[in-house]
């Protein structure tokens, strides 16, 4: 009798260990990680943390996934039935990307007739109002008419809820308190550095001599640039009147680059300098208009047996200009141009009796912002143009009565914000 059950457990556990054997593996991964994972609700089983590799049987299985903060993801997996080295390979599926959960802000309670919300100084309605809004502070106003009955600021965390309960205001409300200033403060320093690429072109009109007065075309340089945009009076409500107004400061360095003509070599430089202010206007949430006031140093100088014949210029300017911006999301884009008073051009005027310059800058960029706004990486193109009138020393070497001198550049960089 016993002889005939010991066939029958064999059977039962092979059949018990070939269902086991027959779960696939599939490799779950999400941005932030972290996430629990459920089998088919977040009733079902807990099968672990992200990243994981989980077990699944074959047919179509469904995933939820969770994380504190964020919005829960479903996500349907077919899992093929396979067996031997197939069925041991790991289903991969895509990465998920994990979708930050909206804050709730709840208004309530009582308030004059006609009192209407307002939330960070848009009008949202009248009481009682429930919004999403991001995660983050906020300023909640009941107004009526251009008084505030009503001033409380909150801070909401990501997918949590807060309820603001408005109660009768009786007395004379007092006065804002200035610390709290409406709307956001913007960033009191901006650090931005990377590689600026600059090539120079010079034409001589009626040129005289070639050999004193050739047309000159550099190749390529690579400089390392350094810029920052510095607002420390933001710190302070009080001086929240100019908080538009930034000190602007940059400069540029290139080493030195060989000019070879025949057995004689020149080194030639590429220098900039930039300081100056720019008062920025906000037109809306996605415009903004900017005037620039500054002092602008251009040097490309050369050193070695061409000197004398070759367009060394260092040019200083006082810069005034005007920029536009728009701006879609995280990415801002500008049109900038600017008029260049010279004020001194270096050694190459003083080749010539009388020498007399103007100039314009024009520049075309844009940015975009990661890590809500701390972080920027971005990418401009610069031309920087001069026009000279010369009259030529009566018998000189330099014989010419004007030019027209360009200097372009490509530049890239990363920011941080502070």
């Amino acid at each position: 009798m016993a002889g005939r059950w010991i066939p029958a457990v064999v059977v039962i556990a092979s059949l018990g260990a070939a269902r086991a054997d027959s779960r696939r593996t599939v490799h779950v991964e999400t941005t932030p990680p972290g996430a629990t994972i459920y089998l088919g609700d977040k009733d079902g089983e807990v099968l672990g943390t992200t990243p994981a590799d989980v077990k699944l049987a074959p047919g179509d299985q469904v995933l939820v996934i969770a994380l504190d903060g964020y919005l829960d993801e479903v996500v349907p997996v077919p899992v093929p039935a396979a067996s031997g080295r197939a069925g041991k390979r790991p289903i991969e599926i895509d990465p998920i990307r994990m979708r930050a959960a909206e804050s709730m802000l709840e208004i309530k309670g009582t308030a004059p007739d006609g009192a209407r919300v307002l939330v960070d100084g848009e009008d949202r309605g009248a009481l009682p109002r429930r919004l999403e809004v991001a995660p983050g502070p906020h300023q909640v106003q009941v107004m009526v008419g251009d008084k505030a009955v009503w001033d409380e600021w909150v801070e909401l965390d990501s997918g949590a809820e807060h309820v603001v309960t408005v109660t009768p205001v009786v007395d004379e409300p007092p006065p804002p308190d200035p610390a709290r200033p409406r709307g956001p403060r913007p960033p009191l320093a901006i650090v931005r550095v990377g590689p600026d690429f600059g090539w120079r072109s010079l034409r001589y009109q009626a040129a005289g001599d070639a050999m004193f007065t050739p047309s000159f075309s550099s190749r390529v340089l690579t400089a390392v640039r350094v810029e920052a945009e510095l607002a420390p009076w933001r710190l302070t409500p009080a001086a929240r009147p100019v908080w538009p107004l930034a000190l602007v400061v940059g400069g540029g360095f290139a080493p030195a680059d060989a000019v070879v003509a025949g057995s004689r070599t020149t080194d030639q430089f590429w220098r900039t300098t930039e300081v100056g202010l720019r008062y920025r206007l906000g037109l809306g949430r996605h415009a903004a208009i900017a005037a620039d006031a500054g002092w602008a140093r251009l040097i490309w100088a050369f050193r070695g047996d061409q000197e004398d014949t070759l367009p060394d210029t260092d040019y200083q300017t006082v810069r005034l200009g005007l920029r536009g911006e728009g701006a879609v999301g995280p990415i801002t884009g500008w049109l900038a141009i600017a008029n260049q008073v010279v004020v001194s051009g270096g050694p190459l005027p003083d080749r010539f009796a009388t020498a007399d310059a103007d100039g314009f800058a024009l520049r075309l960029g844009g940015r975009a912002t990661l890590l809500r706004g701390r972080l920027e990486a971005g990418a401009e193109y610069q031309l920087t143009s001069f026009s000279w009138s010369f009259e030529p020393v009566m018998g000189g070497d330099y014989q010419a009565t004007g030019a027209s001198d360009r200097v372009d550049s490509a530049r890239l960089w990363v920011g941080a914000t502070y």
